[in-house]
């Protein structure tokens, strides 16, 4: 079959209305033989630039357009040059920025970009020719000018030669039709059975195209829009760096160099430095590769934005990426880290012989991090600054679930389905249906479905915000790449990060860190309770409270160090330094953890020899002869082939990336180098083994060690100020039940007491009174901002009436206490202050609705419940406060079991199981139950248990299995006997019998 080149091809970027990915949209083009393509999808321009690029990469000229829908037809508009791809990306941009298309608008701009710079194709709907082709040839020159033919007018305009065939395709072959039809059903809210007037808007053959359009025009007149473009680079890739405005109206150069050496003579002085000279030179040479590499605004605009956080107030971290190596980002406060001092290169975030953009990654606290945005955004106008587009992409999941829904397929059923989709197979349908009989068995029942959610995944369904990703621009951004509205009316570019370096956009990212809110919160709380002005900078790192915290693996809540595995590793490397947590964290991910039993046992025997080279001892003395760090293998070329650090890099960089054509290069180099610097040949080969071996895995020391710096504060506010530590990150855990329950735990194991919620307290985050913590009332269910709002009116206004349950009641029963409500509170132990018992406080509610009622009335408060003032029995009201509160405060029902069991010293708890093959009882509680099939086909079982203090995972193998099921009951109190194991770095335990139920 023939196919020719056709224009109005809709890409996937038309979300829920094509199924033609970029990629085979041009790979069925280099099957046929067609070496030009053309792209223009509706309004839109989010695909142009992957377009280009691909296209381009498979030597395929690449034609970019806009699809526009005005009154009168559809418009197909082709950029002849840069300036027509600024013409585009301009009415895109319009288009965009609003959230409704004003047509007239929109045509008064369409009428404006006309000239010589575009090709127009217009499909008119027939009754609008006469009225609008005069003046399309006023506007238009002939040349660039052409008529679009489509299935509804080609008999109107069969009569004219500027024709070309622009019927809209949304999909490549015929066979797709089902998919696109489900898209549509999709993107409308209907059934498929529904639907009417869907168009088979596939990539006609050249046979079919003959059908509506002589095939010889067609072709004639694509081949002169083909040569009528011109362009070989339509993205011209200039530097559009924003120019900083700075009050001495002083040269970029100049005034970077003027704050640089100021502050770098106050840093000298107030740290008593002797070595100033290395710290001149550094500043010296890092300032001159920054202005030949023309960034000197680049960091002046980061350094503002620096000096408004630090005026508002707002918390940001030591350093991100490669940049914490640079003396110059250190002066100008962007960094936390003196490099010199930290022995952090320079050359591994800029290199003069690598010349690529600068990449100044900030972190922020996360709850004040639109503030960031706002302040860029108002400092430099809506045109020169930009969020960056994502794309969510269609999920198994969610194909599933789509597709179900638009064939009418039983909720039920689709829920089964989905169920069978786990974080192992979520992105690999084959291995899911691979994995589950279940779901095979669906396949079978609805073959289709399954069919179309394959041809599905993976297409994407709606834009989204790049997490962190901003971009700054000299000129009007949709000059360089087309915008659309974001979050709070901050512009954000079409395309995606991967195209925007080129396009001579800096991305810089901007990142909420919840770890800095809750050590900024954790200041707060300081200096409340123990009044104490504490400032990071001024935290000693050598607190030997903070390393034995360390020690003793107590990481929960610290920032890079929860996990099991990584406390694991601490435990063992017996941390006593900022340095020890970087390298932790450097060695602790796929790859290099297979070092992490050498470097333990390195670090903690000191008869233990591993000098490669003398020469290079120093280089590895802190990480004990291993490689950790790429700032390391840069070193060790410069030290033994005499290699500028600005090369070392780039050889760093063909290591680790593995590009063995360079390797090889780099590798007769290097051998050549150090033989001229007086090594013997195998020496040489030995050293260049020895670093291609590590390189693969070597991490960014500039980045590990400010990332620790945020590991060490929390490590010690943990340490040294545990009550307001804790009471931050039980604000930060609101809603979320198991960290809530696990700090709780801990605090509790620490000696701390914890107050249930009280009305007298209508508070909304958890603070730290009088030894107590005290939990707030809005993790209470049914107790939301609104109620709590009027409650703290109240507090407020009539305070009294607090201390009188009656009158409390009667003044909050129009203040949306209702019984629903009141319950809540009763059982979440909100009404403990007043001495009654909860039993009692439920049972009677009705008698105390009405009294509450008069007293309120009578407005006297000598008024009482004719109540005994009684404590509960703890076993009565554990249960509603879980139901209420998600968690236990007042104790908990192991506990309370636990005390009546004889012998209950020899039962452990599941936070003592620190390691592997520990054989021991626990008191536990079932919380999960998930049964599978073994190899063999006998069942057996994946069990959740809790007790007052953790949870495992515990392993139930069939033969232990079919003697245990009807004991392991969901939510049953039982005693068993496990064996732990490690399986990925985290305990878990295999069980081998239940001892007693209870």
């Amino acid at each position: 079959m023939e196919y020719l080149n056709l224009l109005n091809v809709q890409s996937c970027y038309n979300f829920l209305n094509s199924t033609i990915k970029i990629e085979d949209y041009l790979k069925f083009l280099k099957l046929n033989n067609l070496d030009f393509a053309f792209y223009a999808d509706k309004n839109s321009m989010y695909g142009a630039a992957e377009f280009y690029e691909k296209a381009k990469k498979l030597d395929i000229k690449p034609i970019i357009g806009l699809n526009l829908e005005l009154s009168f037809g559809t418009i197909l508009l082709y950029a002849k040059n840069n300036e027509g791809y600024k013409n585009i990306s301009y009415i895109s941009s319009f288009i965009n920025e609003n959230d409704k298309i004003d047509l007239e608008k929109l045509e008064k701009l369409f009428w404006k970009i006309l000239g010589n710079d575009l090709v127009v194709v217009c499909s008119f709907s027939i009754e609008n020719v006469d009225n609008y082709l005069d003046q399309f040839n006023k506007l238009v020159s002939k040349e660039n000018f052409y008529l679009g033919i489509n299935k509804q007018n080609y008999n109107y305009f069969s009569k004219y030669d500027n024709v070309v065939f622009a019927n809209e395709i949304n999909f490549l072959n015929e066979n797709e039709f089902s998919v696109y039809k489900t898209l549509c059903a999709i993107n409308e809210g209907k059934l498929i059975s529904e639907l009417t007037n869907v168009g088979k808007n596939f990539y006609f053959s050249k046979e079919l195209v003959s059908k509506y359009i002589s095939t010889e025009k067609h072709i004639n007149n694509i081949l002169k829009i083909r040569s009528s473009i011109d362009y070989e680079n339509l993205f011209i890739n200039e530097k559009h760096f924003l120019k900083y405005p700075n009050s001495k109206k002083m040269p970029s150069q100049n005034y970077l160099k003027m704050i640089c050496e100021e502050n770098l003579e106050q840093y000298l002085e107030s740290k008593k430095i002797i070595n100033k000279e290395d710290y001149k030179e550094r500043l010296q040479y890092e300032l001159e590769v920054i202005n030949k590499m023309g960034f000197e605004d680049y960091f002046l605009i980061v350094h503002d934005l620096i000096c408004e956080a630090i005026r508002l107030g707002i918390l940001y971290g030591p350093g991100r990426g490669s940049a914490a190596g640079s003396l110059v980002a250190f002066l100008l406060k962007i960094t936390q880290l003196d490099p010199i001092e930290w022995n952090l290169l320079f050359e591994r975030f800029l290199n003069i012989e690598r010349v690529t953009l600068p990449d100044i990654d900030l972190d922020f606290q996360d709850d004040r991090r639109e503030e960031i945005l706002e302040y860029l955004f108002n400092k430099y106008g809506k045109n020169h600054f930009a969020t960056i587009t994502t794309f969510q992409t269609i999920g198994i999941k969610n194909a599933i679930r789509d597709c179900g829904r638009v064939f009418d397929i039983p909720i039920n059923d689709i829920n089964q389905m989905t169920k069978q989709i786990n974080e192992k197979n979520i992105k690999d349908l084959e291995l899911a249906l691979k994995d589950s009989e279940i779901l095979r068995k669906y396949k079978d029942k609805y073959p289709q479905i399954f069919e179309i959610s394959a041809k599905m995944i993976g297409l994407p369904r709606q834009t989204g915000t790049h997490a962190a990703g901003v971009v700054f621009s000299d000129i009007d951004l949709y000059k360089v790449v087309p915008t659309k509205v974001g979050i709070n009316g901050i512009l954000q570019t079409q395309f995606s990060m991967n195209y925007l370096e080129e396009m001579g956009l800096i991305k810089t990212d901007i990142l909420g860190l919840r770890n800095l809110s809750i050590i900024q919160e954790v200041l707060k709380n300081i200096k409340i309770i123990d009044k104490v002005e504490l400032k990071l900078s001024e935290i000693p790192l050598n607190d030997k409270k903070t390393f034995d915290l360390l020690k003793n693996g107590d990481t929960s809540g610290i920032f890079q160090l929860e996990s099991s595995g990584m406390t694991d590793v601490l435990i063992k490397m017996k941390v006593n330094s900022v340095e020890d947590i970087a390298t932790t964290s450097a060695l602790y991910r796929p790859g290099p953890q297979e070092n992490i039993p050498l470097f333990i046992e390195r670090k903690n025997n000191s008869n233990s020899k591993f000098v490669i080279d003398k020469n290079v001892q120093d280089i590895l003395e802190s990480t004990f002869g291993i490689i950790v760090y790429q700032e390391q293998i840069m070193q060790m070329l410069q030290r033994v082939a005499n290699m500028s650090l600005s090369k070392a890099d780039i050889v760093r960089r063909a290591i680790g990336k593995k590009d063995k054509k360079l390797m090889d290069l780099f590798k007769d180099e290097f051998i050549q180098s150090a033989v001229e610097n007086n090594y013997n040949q195998n020496k040489a080969n030995e050293i260049w083994t020895y670093i291609e071996k590590f390189a693969l895995y070597g991490f960014n020391k500039s980045h590990a060690i400010a990332y620790s710096l945020i590991s060490y504060w929390m490590a010690y506010l943990k340490a040294n100020y545990k009550s307001s530590f804790y009471c931050s990150l039980l604000n930060g855990s609101i809603r979320n039940e198991i960290k809530t329950s696990q700090y709780l735990n801990e605090i509790k194991a620490s000696g701390f007491n914890v107050n249930p919620p009280t009305i007298r307290n209508p508070n909304n985050i958890y603070i730290y009174h009088n030894k107590m913590i005290n939990v707030p009332l809005n993790v209470i269910k049914y107790i939301g901002p609104e109620f709590l709002r009027n409650l703290k009116d109240l507090f407020k206004t009539k305070k009294e009436v607090f201390e009188n349950i009656l009158l409390f009641i009667g003044n909050m029963k129009d203040r949306g206490l209702t019984e629903q409500r009141y319950v809540a509170l009763v059982y979440s132990g909100a009404f403990d202050c007043y001495g009654y018992s909860r039993k009692d406080l439920i049972s009677k509610r009705e008698q105390i609705f009405n009294l509450a009622s008069t007293a309120t009335l009578l407005n006297d408060s000598n008024m009482t419940l004719d109540l005994e003032k009684k404590k509960d029995n703890p076993e009565d009201i554990v249960g509603f406060e879980k139901e209420y509160l998600g968690f236990f405060v007042s104790s908990h029902p192991l506990s309370i079991i636990r005390k009546r069991i004889i012998n209950n010293d020899k039962l452990r708890l599941l936070n003592t199981l620190k390691d592997e093959n520990i054989v021991c009882d626990v008191l536990i509680n079932v919380e999960n139950i998930v049964t599978k099939t073994d190899k063999n086909g006998n069942e057996m079982g994946f069990v959740d248990i809790v007790d007052e203090t953790d949870s495992l995972m515990l392993t139930v193998f069939s033969s232990v299995f079919e003697n245990v099921k009807n004991k392991l009951n969901l939510g049953k109190n039982i005693i068993i006997k496990i064996k732990t194991q490690k399986f990925n770095n985290k305990i878990n335990a295999v069980l081998l019998e239940v001892v007693k139920e209870i």
